[in-house]
């Protein structure tokens, strides 16, 4: 049991160190957790992981919340992925002290997700569009004057994106092709294949997508199917919405052109993202450490080099089943189209 400070609402409101963390409908309640903005820049994960890095906590009714005078700033931007695509990476470079703060998937957006994917009638929409206002407004409090909030979700809550679209947030959708995807869920084993199969039950409330396919159909396919589905499914969404009319706020990235030409797409997302980021800073941040270590493993080298012949020997090795799984995913149609190229690319 968490220990809670007790602190006025206004308090709260007033002070970006306290992160709304979770939501929760059942109590109408919104905990937050607090921490600096250096933790906040560091942490590779803001959900039911952050717990040793967290140097309070506390509760706010969201009746009250609704009503409290959260002043109005600009929308933040959003990374939206596929999983498995270097978004980390992505926003670690970014992450530019008076420039940029990147939230890496913070559980309040999954909350928000969630309230949408739940929401059965037009009383419990409405909710979910009142809390998005607040939830969004208290994550881009700035800690520091004139910095700009990038938020990355985990691709889990990736319901969000038509909803974001319809409200004009600057959005990349970063990605990668169906077989990377495939490799990367071989290469981290067991419990990838596991996270995949959570991610897929996740997406068939969605209504869309993979909601096609019966639960007992599901049942008889293999993980990596499971995982081919999934691709298609957030591939499919991303695609629509990037065809939609009215799409200038709205960019798509393969991961690839990221590790292959580092400085230029940086310029490009800071410039779609008005994140405005100078370009020496950009072109230093490509050249240096954040390209050379692992994004989620503090301290371990690891650069686009090492990561293309990991990949290349275990697709070399897995070659068969990669095929296959290929072949019967590019059979199917989730009610979209999945093409090897999204539109509207970033450069």
């Amino acid at each position: 049991m968490k220990s809670l400070t007790k602190i006025a609402l206004d308090d709260i409101v007033a002070d970006p160190c306290w992160l709304p963390h979770q939501l929760d409908l059942g109590r109408r309640i919104i905990t937050f957790a607090r921490f600096d903005r250096y933790t906040l820049s560091k942490a590779t994960f803001l959900d039911n992981r952050i717990d040793e890095t967290v140097s309070a906590w506390t509760e706010a009714p969201i009746d009250a919340l609704l009503e409290a005078k959260v002043p109005a700033r600009p929308a933040p931007a959003f990374l939206l992925h596929t999983s498995y695509c270097c978004s980390t990476l992505m926003t670690r470079a970014l992450d530019v002290p008076g420039r940029t703060l990147a939230l890496r998937e913070p559980e309040i957006i999954m909350g928000l997700s969630n309230a949408y994917r739940m929401a059965s009638n037009q009383n419990e929409l409405s909710l979910a569009e009142r809390l998005r206002d607040v939830i969004l407004n208290l994550l881009t409090r700035p800690h520091l004057e004139n910095e700009r909030v990038l938020i990355k979700p985990t691709n889990a809550a990736n319901n969000l994106a038509p909803i974001l679209s319809a409200h004009g947030v600057p959005i990349i959708f970063l990605y990668g092709d169906l077989r990377g995807f495939l490799a990367s869920v071989i290469k981290k084993g067991e419990p990838c294949r596991t996270i995949v199969r959570q991610i897929y039950r996740v997406f068939a409330m969605d209504k869309v997508g993979v909601s096609v396919i019966s639960q007992r159909d599901a049942l008889a396919l293999t993980d990596l199917q499971i995982a081919a589905l999934a691709w298609r499914h957030q591939i499919e969404m991303f695609n629509a919405i990037l065809l939609a009319p009215d799409g200038a706020h709205l960019r798509s990235l393969n991961f690839q052109t990221l590790l292959e030409r580092p400085a230029e797409t940086l310029r490009a997302a800071s410039d779609h993202l008005q994140l405005n980021i100078d370009v020496e800073t950009l072109n230093e941040t490509a050249n240096g450490p954040v390209f050379q270590t692992d994004s989620k493993e503090e301290g371990r080298r690891y650069d686009a080099a090492q990561r293309a012949r990991e990949e290349a020997a275990l697709m070399d090795q897995h070659s068969e089943v990669l095929d296959l799984i290929e072949q019967w995913a590019f059979k199917l149609s989730l009610g979209g189209d999945a093409p090897a190229r999204l539109p509207k690319s970033l450069i």
